[in-house]
């Protein structure tokens, strides 16, 4: 089968054109100019068609022929100055594969998954938790915005196209192994490690780590900063109760098995699908373990500011789709302590 992935030079993107080629599938993608992990992506049998999402000629070009569509690219940034570059992949990039898509459904039928995020509803600050698929869609990021726009696109078109079957999944945070011990990955950082968590405040001016308001994001700036170390520690935070916080974190194979899942049962057609664990992780239990795993200390800070609390309801996708995470966040740190040092955890 003839399967285009975009972002397969991506973290998510990349795992899931790796099984589909297990599968016996042919892949491909669209990747910009100068795209750092193409040659990488090539080396793994993925054709990369030169381009941008947010041209449709290029778009088709690589579309062209597809019998499945696995939309997976996005720009995930909370910060201002980066907004143009959201709507331009976001929006008009998911627009432009929607329409592709649905040109080529004029000539085969095509199955397409699409990538969403918890940013839509948003889980840290539901109404309800757990946070199931029937949560109002209430953003309050501009990425989770053109995330809750591309959820209205794929509905529209799956319901206007007779030969275009979508679904969609909705992402909670989501990393490799590897990342979760790195003080610079890209949501472990700012989640796990004090320095990165002060460097995301300050890019993010309003928002990143549950700062709502210049006010708030001062109050928090003026309790962590002087915490950053030239060490890189690890951040145990709690509320103003000394409660530690929670958080959520699924393996990028977990996401992907769930995606498969998604893609294989005729069920799943035109639903939607949170992959979120079955529960949240203390990190009063967690930041204590990685610390002892990466042989790093830690630093407490109470938090007097509402930073929310995630806790995204799978029970659609466990019981329909026969979803089961099987890397907890202790699992991830254990394997990404091995791989890294060569000792076994």
């Amino acid at each position: 089968m003839e399967i285009f992935v975009s972002g397969a030079t991506g973290r998510v993107g990349g795992v899931l054109a790796a099984e589909l080629r297990k599968r016996g599938h042919n892949i491909r993608t669209i990747a910009v100019p100068n795209d750092p992990n193409r040659a990488a992506t090539e080396a793994a049998g993925v054709t990369c068609h030169t381009g941008s999402l947010a041209s449709y000629d290029d778009v088709a070009k690589a579309m062209e022929g597809v019998e499945a569509v696995f939309h997976m690219a996005a720009v995930i940034s909370f910060q201002p100055t980066a907004r143009d570059l959201l709507w331009d992949v976001n929006v008009v990039g998911t627009y432009n594969v929607l329409r592709a898509a649905a040109a080529e459904s004029q000539k085969r039928y095509i199955r397409m998954v699409f990538a969403s995020s918890d940013q839509v509803y948003p889980t840290r600050f539901a109404r309800f938790r757990p946070t199931d698929e029937n949560h109002p869609k209430e953003p309050y990021t501009f990425y989770g915005m053109t995330k809750l726009l591309g959820e209205d696109m794929v509905k529209f078109y799956n319901k206007t196209e007779k030969s275009l079957d979508i679904s969609t999944a909705v992402f909670s945070h989501t990393e490799a192994a590897r990342e979760v011990i790195d003080p610079n990955g890209e949501y472990a950082g700012p989640a796990f490690y004090v320095n990165s968590r002060v460097r995301s405040l300050k890019a993010a001016s309003t928002h990143h780590a549950g700062a709502t308001s210049n006010s708030e994001l001062e109050q928090i700036l003026s309790i962590l900063e002087p915490l950053v170390s030239p060490d890189e520690p690890l951040l145990l935070p709690m509320d103003a109760n000394g409660i530690p916080h929670t958080q959520e974190l699924v393996d990028v194979r977990d996401i992907v098995q769930g995606l498969l899942l998604i893609f294989d049962k005729p069920e799943a057609i035109g639903e939607t699908f949170n992959l979120a664990p079955v529960t949240p992780v203390s990190l009063g239990e967690f930041i204590p373990y990685l610390a002892k795993k990466t042989r790093r200390r830690f630093v407490e800070a109470r938090i007097p500011v509402e930073l929310g609390k995630t806790h995204g309801s799978s029970v659609k996708a466990r019981a329909i789709l026969g979803f089961t995470p099987r890397y907890s966040m202790f699992d991830m740190v254990d394997e990404a302590v091995a791989a890294a040092y060569g000792v076994k955890s």
